[in-house]
């Protein structure tokens, strides 16, 4: 009867495991996702500030002070962005220290989890999340650009109305 425990305490392990394991997998596409349509977004809203210095379109005004905003409106998703990709990647986290315990208790020979966590701290780890992280960053940077561009242009033209009138 002890085996018989032993067998069916293993086979709920394994059942665990594997629940874990899909669990961090389904996380990780869920992540992935987002952080691309976020990307596609944040490329659009900069493709659309692009518009704005090229001088053979013309906008009427409510337009243009949309444009005006894209970059305030760009810092907030990037920071929005961010939040989400730190919660997947916790997530993420979350569920292979859940797996990596439980592929304690297995005793297997194969042990996928602790060999890809051993090669990830030679490999370097946190390299795809820093790279993300630089990603969003770098987005970020040019909407400040953008924004600091823009304040520089309406006093430029304020000066230049005072100047007149």
């Amino acid at each position: 009867t002890n085996m018989k425990i032993d067998l069916e305490e293993l086979e709920n392990t394994m059942i665990k495991y594997s629940s874990v394991l899909n669990l961090k997998n389904s996380e990780g596409e869920i992540q992935w996702n987002r952080y691309s349509a976020m990307l596609v977004v944040n490329t659009i809203f900069i493709g659309f500030i692009g518009f704005t210095y090229n001088k053979d379109f013309s906008f009427p005004w409510f337009f243009k002070i949309i444009f005006w905003l894209i970059p305030v409106l760009g810092l907030l998703l990037c920071h929005l962005w961010h939040k989400m990709t730190e919660r997947g990647f916790m997530w993420s986290e979350f569920w292979m220290i859940k797996a990596n315990k439980i592929e304690g208790q297995i005793n297997g020979k194969i042990n996928p989890i602790k060999e890809g966590e051993e090669l990830r701290n030679i490999l370097g780890k946190g390299v795809t999340k820093n790279a993300s992280f630089m990603i969003i960053g770098i987005f970020a940077f040019i909407y400040i650009l953008m924004f600091i561009n823009n304040i520089i242009s309406l006093f430029l033209i304020t000066n230049i109305f005072s100047h007149y009138y």
